[in-house]
């Protein structure tokens, strides 16, 4: 669930601290290595209920799901019963939620959307939706619930499903509240937040702000202060049986190896994980909210000159976040948002959902479908675009993607199993597929050089872009440089004015500038040295019947990413962001 911002941190591969580098994780768990068999069979497409605007489907990889869930992860011991007893008829996803009243935060973004159209589609029994919205008043939320959801491209093939019966449908079930998770009660006023503290039955909490490296007071409010907001009005729900929260894989900050699906408890961080390994008898300070807090405040009433206070509060938050072991202000929020809830839950069940890089759909409710441009979506149509010939990485390291549907099939399974435990225990999910079908930025660039070169960008002088292989550098310098080369191989400087020479120099520095900026934005995904362990999915998929597995696919090794990037997400991101638009970077 990441988003891109044309604003950059000031940090660079190469001033990152040697000390902290050595691997923390023990090498005993290489004997879960998973070696994927493949076959390729045509994909049967049953599952896809909108019969319009898809594209043709990837051929499988079919992967060994013993050995997948041989492989360790975390569950309670009292919920072994419970799955024994369940494991032939499933996990009862459909039956679940029947007649339940579910609050959704941040139900206009891009995950929560596609949510509440599969729970709408697949479980049209459900009772009521409340979907948290930012508005003035009813009248405007509304209006946002009508042109952001009702009548969305995504809310096709539910509108063909119920025909003119379509609106009634959607209207009883969907109920636009004035609200903002930043403030008490959720910003409800006190008569709409006590009868929604009445009826719901589960939360489900989308609501972030993804901004890599947003000011650091806006990210403390939105992806800290939110989930203690909504800690505090879940205490208030007589019936609740689980709130679910998405945060993000990448919350794991700078772990190396092979990441486990462990929770966050107050005081902990990644740096002190990393010195105690190396030396248990050393101090590092704990991690407190309070203390961020307080630290931003003083800095607030100290700042007297507000045109300073934005780049101020940015390069804190990217201090405290590189300090305490994460790679950006987004990921180390993320992260004290989970050790909030953590330390606020008390008997309340807590699930909460990790995905990594979030893309389009991959079948359902057609394939392709997107919201925004997501995180690799620059990357590759800068690259397209003949704008980006090379990439400051490592070529061989991993990018951790899934598709939304996945991911939304998989948030459905996890609340219903978790749902009828009612376990006031906290759950942690990684949705990510590094664990079970890796691809290396390489291989994405390889396929995008196929797709471009069979389909290039037209230039607004009507010629075709030709794109070439990218090329990858280790160093900021040698990108820089290379840059630089290529910019200068593609104009011609000879029999020019010394004022023309001088046009064309201001206009390949900005470019390098800006190229330099965007690959140091993204430089520490691009020499990510984790993988997410994914044990409670295949345990998950292990309880899923046969029925819900093909209606409710989690398995990402079935993938093939070739297919996938080249005949499904490059087409969606055209199609449903880019149509009739320049790049919005």
């Amino acid at each position: 669930m990441l988003l891109s911002k044309n604003t950059f941190p000031l940090y660079t591969r190469e001033s990152q601290t040697k000390l902290f580098s050595k691997n923390i994780f023990s090498s005993s768990f290489d004997k879960y290595k998973i070696v994927p068999s493949f076959k390729n069979e045509k994909r049967s497409m049953k599952n896809v209920t909108c019969l319009s605007s898809f594209f043709p489907s990837p051929n499988d990889q079919h992967f060994s799901l013993k050995a997948f869930t041989n492989a360790p992860s975390i569950i309670m011991d009292d919920e072994k019963e419970i799955i024994s007893q369940k494991a032939n008829n499933g996990i009862g996803i459909v039956e679940f939620f029947e007649g339940k009243n579910i609050l959704v935060t941040g139900g206009t973004g891009f995950l929560a959307k596609a949510l509440i159209e599969k729970m709408l589609r697949t479980t049209p029994k459900i009772n009521k939706i409340y979907i948290l919205i930012r508005a003035k008043d009813k009248g405007t939320a509304f209006n946002r619930l009508k042109s952001e959801i009702i009548e969305s491209k995504l809310f096709k093939c539910l509108e063909e499903m119920h025909g003119e019966y379509y609106k009634p449908f959607i209207l009883n079930k969907l109920i636009p509240v004035v609200g903002n998770i930043y403030e008490p009660n959720l910003g409800m006023d006190i008569i709409t937040s006590q009868q929604i503290a009445q009826q719901i039955d589960l939360i489900i909490d989308s609501a972030a702000n993804t901004t890599f490296d947003e000011r650091y007071d806006l990210a403390l409010d939105a992806n800290v202060n939110g989930p203690y907001q909504l800690m505090m009005f879940a205490k208030k729900c007589k019936n609740l049986k689980l709130l679910m929260h998405y945060s993000t894989a990448y919350a794991n900050g700078e772990r190396e190896g092979l990441i486990l699906e462990k929770p966050f408890s107050m005081g902990e961080s990644i740096t002190k994980e990393k010195i105690t390994s190396i030396s248990p008898f050393t101090n590092f300070p704990s991690l407190h909210v309070d203390n961020e807090m307080d630290l931003v405040s003083k800095l607030k009433n100290n700042i007297t000159n507000n045109i300073g206070l934005e780049q101020i509060m940015k390069n804190v938050g990217v201090e405290r976040a590189k300090l305490y072991g994460w790679q950006d202000t987004y990921t180390f929020t993320k992260a004290i948002g989970e050790m909030m809830i953590n330390s606020m839950r008390r008997e309340i069940p807590i699930l909460i959902l990790r995905p990594s890089v979030i893309t389009s759909s991959y079948k359902e409710p057609f394939p392709g479908w997107i919201q925004g441009y997501r995180v690799i979506d620059p990357s590759i149509f800068l690259y397209g675009k003949g704008e980006l010939p090379a990439l400051y990485c490592d070529q061989d390291t991993h990018v951790d993607v899934i598709p939304v549907d996945l991911v939304v099939n998989a948030t459905m399974a996890a609340i219903a199993k978790h749902g009828y435990l009612q376990s006031p225990q906290l759950n942690i999910y990684h949705l990510a597929t590094t664990f079970v079908n890796p691809v290396a930025i390489h291989q994405i660039f390889d396929y995008c050089y196929e797709y471009f070169t069979l389909f290039p960008f037209v230039n607004s002088k009507g010629d075709k872009i030709e794109v070439k292989e990218m090329k990858y550098f280790d160093k900021i310098s040698d990108f820089s440089n290379y840059i630089w080369e290529v910019l200068s191989k593609q104009h011609k400087v000879q029999d020019l004015s010394e004022k023309e020479l001088l046009k064309i120099q201001m206009r390949f520095e900005r470019k390098v500038e800006f190229l330099n900026n965007f690959s140091k934005l993204y430089e520490p995904y691009g020499f990510y040295r984790g993988r997410f362990h994914t044990g409670n999915m295949g345990i998950l998929m292990e309880e899923m019947s046969e029925e819900e597995r093909k209606n409710f696919e989690i398995d990402a090794s079935n993938i093939n990413w070739k297919d996938y990037l080249t005949g499904i997400h490059i087409s969606g991101v055209k199609k449903h962001v880019l149509e009739g638009k320049r790049l919005p970077i």
